[in-house]
């Protein structure tokens, strides 16, 4: 039988870590939060890079070159201030500030997240996330932009999120309410689905990990903090604690888990969202342990007398003790109480038709011209524009695994057309919308497919993207420029030939700003 909870803040400061940490095998206890003096000289003391970076990942050359989002995340070289507007910080801790930013080409606004480079145990660790993420693309796990480093300093630009951390949004409000934790626990069950799928755990799942991205009303969460995430092997079990007291899995005390752990984690958050409080509680960190390998916890009457069965009978397949009989992230979507208790979303039908119209029409056999539009819907269409899509992506998605398989594009079309005239425009689809090959539709290429390409290719974003490319800024873009540009290394020289004929009409050898405006127009 557990205590009487504890308030969930009145141990705010000893649970709330900026950046995840390794548990110790002895001496549990967290540090409290301290900040940072070093936030204020990133002004007076500019960034100069001219060292390689450690976090540079070397690709085989390519002949068929994939174009994915991350071959737009590389580290940057020279000063931060020359991209961006630095401007106040949103957040510090012992080891990490959080600055607003704002790109000065895109007017785009960004985080600027300052590492300070500490063990080399903790150098792996941001190496590991600035690699896990560059592959991530889901609607609720936090994009990355770019990185740049010096000898003191890790610099990672993100997105930003204006809503704040889901930890501060319980502390004000003490509890949700059961449409609203619902809807928050699908995107987050959502994006645990993708990753799992991917063979990647987070390791450390926690309110503090997620971010709040308010638009619209709508609570649009972001998974950050990927810095003890790794990739796994089906049925061979990780060794290294790694996690949060409160949200730790018995399992990982026990230095015996796999992927099961961030479910745990699950659990825990959807129980704390319900009451505002965490199932397990102690005077101290051992203390929480030895409650989390019991694994005994229970609803008191006075919070959970207002929770419905099925909210509680969810919790208990989350909190699972066998981690063979605990649910998946799948297995928790289908649950009955996430159907019953989801949030209604209108979703234009003008604007679904539209859209659905675009991705029919859409053609980018060019591999320039699907980088440029890759290019320009990761960093140059604003969350604003990407909104209204995001809801027509999410009820394409009716597995919820964060991507769109051939069946579900199928259904979507099957209610504007007939089944064999939807089953042809399919197999096109898949044919030109998949742009990486994977066999599923990611977010990314999605919104590329089905955004208004009036709107995308305006003037404006069309010279942002030429100047991506051309780094010398001599008003042409040549086959050294574009090598540049998709990563080094990694596509080999008859595939850039083969770029470069696709779109030079004069057979100078590169690429004009009026060539590369008439082959992006030819796609609307």
């Amino acid at each position: 039988m557990n205590d009487k909870p504890n308030s969930y803040s009145e141990r705010k400061n000893l649970d709330k870590l900026l950046s995840p940490q390794k548990v110790p095998k002895k001496n549990l206890i967290n540090s409290p939060i301290k900040k940072s003096k070093r936030h204020s000289q990133i002004l007076s003391n500019p960034i100069n890079l001219n060292q390689q970076s450690p976090l540079s990942k070397k690709k085989k050359k390519d002949s068929k070159v994939q174009i994915t989002k991350s071959l737009f995340i590389q580290y940057k070289e020279g000063l931060i201030e020359k991209e961006y507007d630095i401007q106040e910080t949103v957040g510090s801790g012992a080891f990490a500030t959080v600055k607003k930013v704002v790109h000065k080409i895109t007017n785009q606004t960004r985080a600027l997240k300052i590492i300070k480079k500490s063990e080399e145990e903790d150098q792996k660790n941001l190496i590991r996330e600035v690699n896990i993420l560059s592959n991530l693309v889901h609607p609720n796990i936090m994009q990355i932009f770019e990185y740049y480093e010096d000898d003191t300093f890790f610099y990672i630009i993100t997105e930003y999120c204006a809503g704040g951390e889901l930890f501060e949004a319980i502390l004000e409000k003490g509890s949700f309410k059961e449409q609203e934790a619902s809807y928050i626990m699908k995107q987050l069950l959502s994006a645990i689905s993708y990753i799992h799928s991917n063979n990647i755990v987070h390791r450390d799942l926690k309110p503090e990990n997620i971010l709040l991205d308010t638009e619209e009303g709508k609570n649009i969460i972001k998974i950050i903090d990927w810095g003890t995430a790794r990739y796994f092997e089906k049925n061979k079990k990780m060794n290294c604690i790694s996690g949060t007291p409160y949200y730790i899995a018995p399992e990982v005390i026990m230095g015996n888990y796999d992927e099961k752990c961030d479910i745990w984690s699950c659990g825990v958050i959807l129980y704390i969202l319900l009451c505002g409080y965490a199932p397990f509680n102690g005077e101290n960190d051992e203390k929480i342990f030895d409650k989390i390998k019991l694994g005994k916890y229970t609803f008191p009457k006075k919070e959970w007398d207002y929770v419905s069965s099925e909210a509680k009978d969810l919790i208990k397949h989350l909190l699972e003790y066998n981690p063979k009989k605990r649910y998946s992230a799948n297995d928790a979507l289908k649950h009955h109480w996430m159907i019953k208790s989801n949030i209604n979303i209108k979703i234009d039908k003008s604007f679904t038709l539209h859209s659905l119209v675009n991705m029919k029409k859409f053609h980018a056999e060019r591999k320039l011209q699907q980088a440029a539009l890759t290019y320009i819907v990761n960093n140059l269409v604003s969350k604003k524009e990407k909104t209204k899509l995001l809801d027509i992506f999410q009820s394409f998605d009716t597995n919820k695994d964060g991507v769109l398989s051939k069946k579900e594009i199928l259904n979507g079309f099957k209610k504007i057309m007939p089944f064999e005239d939807a089953t042809k425009e399919v197999e096109k689809i898949m044919n030109t919308v998949d742009i990486d090959g994977n066999g599923t539709i990611d977010y990314n290429e999605f919104v590329l497919a089905t955004i208004n390409k009036t709107k995308l290719l305006d003037k404006e974003k069309l010279e942002q993207t030429f100047k991506l490319f051309d780094k010398d800024g001599n008003g042409f873009i040549s086959k050294e420029e574009i090598e540049e540009v998709l990563g080094p290394s990694i596509i080999d020289s008859k595939e850039l030939d083969k770029m470069i004929k696709e779109v030079d009409k004069n057979g100078d050898g590169q690429i004009s700003m009026v060539e590369f405006k008439e082959m992006m127009v030819k796609l609307i």
